[in-house]
């Protein structure tokens, strides 16, 4: 079974020197049936939906990210605050293990989600504590092979920057034919920022794919996924194909 590549960017801050130099974990679970836990490594969960939020200390973190090992459309974890946004869904289930990397800063509050539960948010802040701090010459690539794939592109970190345009709504019927509209319009072009797609999917033969022209593919929904899913996707200046699978164009939007 083909899995497709589902959305995951980050954009990074910078970190005043800390006190420690090991890089402190934390773990984030997606389990066979759709939900997500962000934990530290001894279990105890990171972030509230209300009252006083989760605090820990700020610093250079790894994510370490499971998942059920199951070629399945998982949900997308989605982790925003200053100097982070990643977005990510272990490649639609194609994988069981990766890492990814963040630096929170001193004093500032974080939130994550997930994208089937957008109205359940989990609350957490970083503490004037710095537990830890950037390898020296790591940069600020999130790149670890075979581990995940960018939103839109490799060029695109940083594109936090761009603004929410709202919801772009996709469909595949039984037949296959595929139809996006913003709005309640069809739609040709579009200016660029960030748009969640929102696609009901009723083929099993057929999925909802984006495609920058030279750049790495969007899955929203993989060809054997018959339901309703959601990402968060950038979109960038260029041509976008929509594609019902990788190759097989059905039409373009031409992003400015």
């Amino acid at each position: 079974m083909v899995c497709w590549l589902v959305a995951g960017f980050l954009v990074l801050a910078p970190v005043a020197q800390g006190r420690h130099t090991a890089t402190p974990t934390l773990r984030v679970t997606f389990t066979a049936a759709g939900s997500i836990t962000l934990t530290l490594p001894d279990g105890t969960p990171v972030g509230t939906t209300g009252g006083a939020p989760t605090t820990i200390p700020a610093g250079y973190y790894t994510l370490l990210f499971f998942g059920p090992g199951e070629c399945i459309n998982l949900p997308l974890f989605e982790l925003r605050g200053p100097g982070v946004n990643i977005n990510d869904d272990m490649l639609g289930g194609e994988t069981d293990v990766h890492t990814l990397y963040a630096t929170l800063l001193p004093n500032s509050t974080y939130t994550w989600h997930s994208d089937r539960n957008e109205a359940l948010v989990f609350t957490f802040r970083a503490s004037s504590e710095v537990a830890g701090t950037q390898p020296t010459g790591s940069g600020s690539s999130t790149s670890s092979t075979g581990s995940h794939v960018m939103a839109t592109s490799q060029d695109i970190v940083g594109s936090a920057i761009l603004p929410f345009r709202g919801t772009l709504t996709g469909a595949v019927s039984a037949g296959g034919r595929l139809t996006v509209a913003f709005k309640g319009k069809s739609v040709s072009s579009l200016k660029a920022g960030r748009y969640k797609v929102a696609v009901s999917d009723k083929s099993s033969t057929d999925g909802f794919v984006l495609q920058k022209l030279e750049h790495r593919a969007v899955s929203v929904t993989a060809p054997t996924f018959v339901g309703t899913h959601s990402v968060s996707v950038t979109l960038t200046t260029g041509r976008w194909l929509v594609m019902p699978r990788l190759g097989k164009a059905t039409y373009s939007i031409v992003v400015s």
